[in-house]
């Protein structure tokens, strides 16, 4: 059984976080020629950004307000535009290295200012990549032996969404709008759709009641519904008109439904994996809806599903992709093991920063095949 060692990884994404504070204003420092004086009081600065982002998301927890969305929306953003800004500067310090490295020195004056330019620029993409409206990403996905009543199904996926604001609800409006205008016959949701910072009725149960499937709508829990509090979260899914499978099954006609709870936070075995699907059956084309991508090969060997994912925001935010990768080998796409398909979606919205960099959000539109 493969173990994860989650707090080793949160201390090692902590200490990068501070660090790239310290790095950021050192390197503004050196590059502008700040005072000794200066630089100190920038280092303070920025330090007390760092702990700003945190301190928010608890006082989200206890504090929703329109007054106090503004405050929320900076310290949200500044975790993304940190991020970027660190990578940036690195990027700008191994350029200043190869100048000197190949003799052109003298283009060192310059490196700041470009260096800032290109930084501007980023972080307008990624807020226009977090900001917009994801597009459809349709697709067909071939199924062997898929019953002939199946054939042509069309299946929305919603996943990752975190709808935490006032922001994050119009955005939500406008997906479900592309989503009933796609005329799916089955929705599916694979988890975070909510976080902290919103209410069933603050608008989101009107919303969601808008969702049209010829089916009905279907979900699964991701991590951030425990982080809501699960009884809570369980009874938005209910006022959202969502069917919630938790480690159970249902059938509808010739397919059969299956949802886990979210494997990491309730601490599910491949063992327990193993057991919810030989207690569902497998005599019917399965779809199993699990919001972390892990277990695939378990879940391959254990029968013949579709299987619909989320989690990895696709990394959000470049380069944080490089390190989800490592953690998360079924990182974005579509994977086959054995005669199982798995598809494993970058999310419609957003987490923390609001914001997206070579990494952008979808809907998926699953339409199935028979087909080998």
């Amino acid at each position: 059984m493969k173990t994860y060692h989650f707090f080793p990884v949160f201390l090692m994404l902590v200490a990068g976080y501070v660090g790239m504070h310290y790095y950021a204003a050192r390197w503004l420092a050196r590059a502008f020629s700040l005072s000794p004086s200066a630089a100190v009081w920038l280092r303070f600065a920025l330090l007390a950004a760092a702990f700003t982002s945190p301190f928010t998301m608890f006082l989200r927890r206890h504090y929703q307000g329109p007054a106090l969305e503004p405050l929320y929306a900076a310290a949200y953003a500044w975790m993304g535009i940190i991020l970027i800004t660190g990578f940036v500067f690195f990027c700008s310090d191994i350029a200043a290295f190869a100048l000197r490295r190949f003799g052109a020195a003298g283009a060192l004056a310059q490196l700041p200012r470009i260096t800032l330019a290109s930084l501007f620029l980023i972080l307008a993409w990624a807020l226009y990549g977090g900001l917009r409206t994801p597009d459809l990403k349709e697709m067909t996905i071939s199924i062997k032996d898929l019953p002939p009543a199946l054939d042509g199904l069309k299946i929305a996926q919603i996943s990752d969404m975190h709808v935490d604001s006032a922001l994050k609800l119009r955005q939500f409006s406008r997906i479900v709008e592309k989503i009933n205008a796609s005329g799916p016959d089955l929705v599916l949701v694979t988890g975070d759709l909510i976080d902290p910072g919103i209410k069933c009725d603050n608008g989101m149960k009107d919303i969601a009641g808008k969702i049209k499937s010829r089916l009905g709508l279907y979900g699964a829990l991701g991590n951030h519904e425990y982080y809501y509090g699960l009884e809570k979260a369980e009874d938005c899914y209910k006022a959202f008109g969502i069917t919630l499978l938790k480690n159970s099954s249902l059938d509808l006609k010739d397919l059969r439904l299956i949802g886990l709870g979210d494997i990491h936070t309730e601490h599910l075995t491949e063992a327990d994996v193993s057991g919810i699907l030989k207690k569902a059956g497998d005599h019917k084309f399965t779809i199993l809806m699990s919001h972390q991508p892990v277990f695939y090969k378990t879940i391959a060997a254990a029968g013949d599903y579709l299987v619909l994912s989320g989690h990895t925001h696709r990394g959000q935010i470049f380069p944080f992709s490089l390190f989800t990768r490592l953690f998360y080998p079924y990182f974005y796409g579509l994977y086959r093991i054995n005669n199982s398909a798995f598809y494993v979606t970058s999310g419609c919205g957003t987490w923390g920063p609001p914001l997206r960099w070579l990494a952008p959000a979808e809907i998926p539109i699953i339409t199935l095949r028979a087909g080998k």
